[in-house]
């Protein structure tokens, strides 16, 4: 019998559906029986980013392995904006901070970009992922962003769709205005956001951006913003404008 404690809710890779018991493995095992102190018959919330959202309950919770059987669909699987996050990695405690809320914001892939500037420690994909994970899991979205290797700025604007619009974050724009500068390419399916590093990109790579057809140079008002920062407002602005706002 439930002990009347609020359901926790996690990610799995297992297929969801009516009556069927999921396993969890030994760290989401050990994190619902110590950290969360979560008891047999407790109830749970599951995802899997292709068949919605489920409630269920706990079976059995051990050492090494936990299982919950599935009950009942919450949620119908929908789809969501197709933008993309490229942005120039920063010190570890930044760089957590932009992977979490671009996922609270409903970025679907992120990309690491290599710049003249870039300086950061060494690029931990595996932390990323997990603090994407971390982030749906608390901020009951779907599905969990996709965290691609680091690429070059090059690669990145020589692989750049041309039916994707690029919005450009460019403290060197004239544009004074980021929402009259989108509002043009409202209705826009396929978006791109390019965050450059702490000290922006060099006059080369600026101007290379600048040059592509599909790029919509924006900036964020009249101080210089911190990347992170610079991250956070620009997306809230293109989901506002452009996207579906989740």
């Amino acid at each position: 019998m439930s002990t009347g404690k609020s359901p926790i809710r996690l990610y799995v890779t297992s297929d969801l559906k009516a009556d069927q018991g999921v396993f969890l493995d030994r760290s989401q095992a050990h994190y619902v029986g110590n950290v969360m102190r979560r008891q047999v018959g407790d109830p749970v919330i599951l995802f899997n980013g292709r068949n919605g959202e489920w409630s269920g309950e706990f079976q059995e919770i051990k050492k090494n392995a936990a299982l919950v059987h599935v009950m009942e669909l919450l949620r119908e699987q929908k789809a969501e904006p197709d933008l993309r996050l490229y942005f120039s990695p920063l010190k570890k405690t930044q760089t957590s901070l932009v992977i979490q809320k671009a996922t609270e914001l409903g970025v679907s892939e992120i990309y690491p970009v290599l710049t003249s500037r870039t300086n950061a420690e060494k690029i931990r994909l595996d932390k990323m992922e997990l603090q994407a994970l971390e982030a749906s899991e608390q901020c009951e979205r779907l599905t969990i962003p996709v965290i691609h290797k680091p690429m070059k700025l090059d690669q990145v604007l020589t692989g750049l769709e041309a039916d994707r619009t690029l919005v450009f974050c460019n403290e060197r724009s004239d544009e004074g205005n980021t929402i009259k500068a989108l509002q043009p390419f409202i209705g826009s399916t396929k978006v791109a956001i390019l965050i450059g590093p702490e000290g922006g990109f060099s006059k080369e790579e600026a101007d290379k951006i600048a040059s592509l057809e599909n790029c919509v140079p924006v900036t964020l008002g009249p101080r210089v913003l911190r990347a992170e920062t610079a991250a956070i407002s620009v997306i809230t602005l293109v989901q506002s404008v452009l996207g579906d706002w989740q």
